[in-house]
């Protein structure tokens, strides 16, 4: 299920490089889009493009382009901006903030006032300090946490089969 969840194959086949942590967190990020609900208030129009941002120092390097890259949810192209400042999320829908990025981050995405960001961070603490979505590591494998409360404050509803795979928490 995960593995379909992800589009990432896991059947032997020709050898292919293994993917690294930042490959299957793009492929993630992909999927999160897939699988959330975002408010009308998260696009200007119809036609605006999804965008995945990334806030300070970019960890992913071409991966996140490559995931997205001739994809489109909704209709809506996908687009990726990396980004130095969080005044500038607005108009993102999806924005990783790197490990780089002080924790008084989210008070500034905070005071943006937009409903529809979902955050995703990647420390031990970052749902907790208010992140809607946090990687983890465990055992060697990527997994990640959904801050409910922060969800329902973004006005995002998450699929169950998205929920069926996270460890949800409601601070």
């Amino acid at each position: 299920m995960l593995a379909t969840l992800l589009g990432v194959p896991l059947i032997a086949g020709p050898p292919q490089r293994p993917l690294d942590e930042y490959q299957v967190k793009a492929a993630f990020l992909y999927n999160f889009a897939k699988f959330v609900e975002w408010p009308a208030e998260a696009f200007e129009n119809p036609s605006q493009a999804f965008a995945f941002c990334v806030l300070g120092e970019d960890p992913f390097g071409r991966a996140l382009d490559e995931v997205l890259d001739g994809r489109k949810i909704d209709g809506r192209a996908l687009t990726v901006r990396r980004i130095s400042d969080a005044r500038r999320a607005k108009g993102c829908q999806i924005l990783f903030v790197s490990s780089s990025e002080p924790k008084s981050v989210l008070a500034v995405l905070t005071g943006l006032g937009d409903s529809g960001l979902l955050t995703v961070g990647e420390s031990d603490t970052a749902a907790a300090e208010g992140m809607i979505i946090d990687f983890t590591l465990e055992d060697g494998k990527i997994r990640f946490v959904i801050n409910a409360a922060g969800a329902e404050r973004e006005k995002l509803r998450f699929s169950s089969r998205l929920l069926s795979l996270a460890t949800v928490v409601r601070k």
